[in-house]
């Protein structure tokens, strides 16, 4: 109970200081009460104008804080009216019933009472009432102090009132110009921002500070009319973030007249004041709309829940000129990000197109480098690699051969079979071929027609014979069938076989790659010559 009671008094005392009103500090009483001690039911009475009077009541529905106080009768305060008749005393007492213990504590001035604090703590709770004697007593002094100034208020009216009015005057102008000041600070400092977030928070944080209002709140719109928190102010005056705020537009006095008759700035003194849609006080609240063109963005919300300081006359223009701002800075941070989304696709769909590019050009480069009917390197690729595998072997002085390979009578075969089954014999070939020499550098390409090429760079004469006989060999394993016509005049093999002209040479300083090609050409019509399905090597 201690610890709840000490941290009661470090509240209200750090509170009130800030306070500009008995309204102000009874809430701040009430909120404090209800924070530290769990209580949801308490009166203030007072004596004004010879009657027991409420001043303020926390029930369920809120704090209600009434003046001139309402007038405590038999009808409408029955329990408290009987109690206050027959209570002469100026001693504390408690009452009690099922749910709560009710405290009465007296409010003394100058030993005298002149008022009541009525709190209905929770059972549980293990309250001592001379623990708030000492708020009695600020209480007893706040109240008689305030009574008493609106008394001489009342009296000096007349007289003082121009005088008020004329340092008012003064005042606000003072204090209007200083605040046009702080705007343009303020303007500075969102010019300077680099997000919508950042913007928002120096809006709340900085409007708050430098335009002297208690609470501020910015909700924005989206395209369906919800309202949605951006940065606000909670009941202690810190700028929290509320992007967790999500709600449909109230059907409050400020939205019709800020969205439906299309005003700037919509404001009421004397109402309620809300937090995440729960009323937490009184005072003034005013609602800024905010634009783009004619069409609603959000709004700023403002309040003095805190201090309870008034509504100035100059608030008016004040406020609309803040939205304006406000609104000007929103609109380009939004298109801005705008623009940076729409940069961000196009250069998004720039990489996908650029990347789809690359693909179909390499696709193309693969396809432009292949034989399209044995899938094998073609004569492009063996021209530029003779030529580069030449220039290498020259160099470093290493040995170059090749091979040429014809397949015999095949112009008989497609004769006889059709250009069809020709092609099914030559993709037949080029595959079974294919792998057949895998030493670095090796290119088995198709040359043209029927006629296949081995290139063997950095290999001599004898691995280049080594090679032929092996093709040979894998011609004989696949024994394709080679048609027999009798009406041919030609003999031929009864599978189809290869002629194979050999040549290997180490470049001399002079020398071409097409004499390594006519050499081989050579060896390969000796190999025809001779009988077909054979190899011959020119040197």
């Amino acid at each position: 109970m201690k610890k709840h009671v000490d941290l009661f008094y470090q509240n209200i005392t750090k509170q009130w200081g800030n306070a500009h009103s008995l309204r102000t500090i009874c809430e701040l009483t009430c909120r404090n009460l209800m924070e530290c001690f769990d209580v949801h039911h308490c009166q203030l009475i007072v004596a004004y104008k010879g009657h027991w009077q409420s001043l303020v009541q926390l029930n369920e529905t809120g704090i209600q804080y009434s003046f001139p106080p309402v007038v405590i009768s038999e009808e409408t305060h029955t329990d408290i009216y009987q109690s206050l008749i027959g209570q002469n005393s100026t001693q504390p007492f408690t009452t009690s019933n099922g749910d709560f213990h009710r405290a009465w504590l007296p409010l003394l001035r100058r030993e005298q009472s002149i008022g009541w604090l009525i709190i209905d703590f929770p059972h549980v709770a293990k309250v001592d009432i001379e623990a708030f004697r000492q708020l009695c007593t600020l209480l007893a002094t706040e109240i008689d102090a305030d009574l008493l100034s609106q008394t001489i208020k009342t009296e000096n009216s007349s007289r003082r009132h121009a005088e008020q009015e004329l340092r008012n005057s003064q005042y606000e102008q003072d204090l209007l110009l200083e605040q046009l000041q702080a705007m343009h600070s303020i303007s500075f400092m969102l010019w300077r921002t680099k997000s919508i977030k950042e913007m928002l928070f120096i809006a709340v944080d900085e409007g708050k500070k430098q335009l002297e209002i208690d609470r501020m709140a910015v909700f924005l719109f989206d395209k369906e009319y919800r309202m949605h928190g951006t940065y606000g102010t909670d009941i202690a005056g810190n700028t929290i973030d509320e992007y967790y705020f999500e709600s449909v537009i109230p059907e409050q006095w400020y939205a019709a007249r800020t969205l439906e008759e299309k005003e700037y700035l919509a404001v009421q003194e004397n109402t309620p004041l809300y937090h995440d849609l729960k009323q937490v006080g009184f005072g003034w609240s005013a609602y800024i709309a905010l634009w783009d063109e004619d069409t609603p963005i959000g709004w700023i919300a403002c309040d003095n829940l805190l201090t309870g300081r008034p509504f100035r006359t100059y608030h008016h223009q004040l406020l609309k000129q803040y939205g304006f701002i406000i609104s000007q800075h929103l609109v380009r941070h939004q298109a801005e990000d705008r623009l940076k989304r729409l940069n961000r696709d196009l250069e998004k769909r720039v990489l996908t197109r650029t990347e789809e590019l690359n693909n179909v050009n390499k696709m193309l480069e693969k396809i432009s480098r292949l034989d399209p009917l044995t899938n094998i390197a073609n004569r492009r690729v063996f021209d530029e690699s003779i030529a580069d595998e030449w220039r290498r072997a020259e160099r470093h002085q290493l040995p170059i051969s090749l091979l040429i390979m014809d397949i015999d009578h095949f112009k008989q075969y497609n004769d006889y079979l059709g250009h069809d089954a020709g092609d099914v014999c030559l993709k037949t070939i080029a595959h079974g071929l294919a792998d057949i020499e895998k030493r670095a550098g090796a290119l088995f390409a198709r040359f043209g027609g029927e006629e296949f090429v081995l290139l063997l760079p950095g290999q001599d004469s004898k691995a280049a014979v080594f090679s032929a006989k092996k093709i040979l060999a894998t011609m004989n394993e696949m024994a394709l069938p080679f048609p027999q016509n009798e009406e041919s005049e030609t003999k031929t093999d009864s599978i189809v076989t290869l002629s194979i002209g050999v040549s290997s040479m180490v470049p001399t300083q002079g020398s071409n790659y097409k004499m390594l090609f006519n050499t081989a050409d050579k060896a390969l019509y000796r190999a025809k010559g001779e009988g077909r399905n054979c190899y011959r090597l020119l040197l």
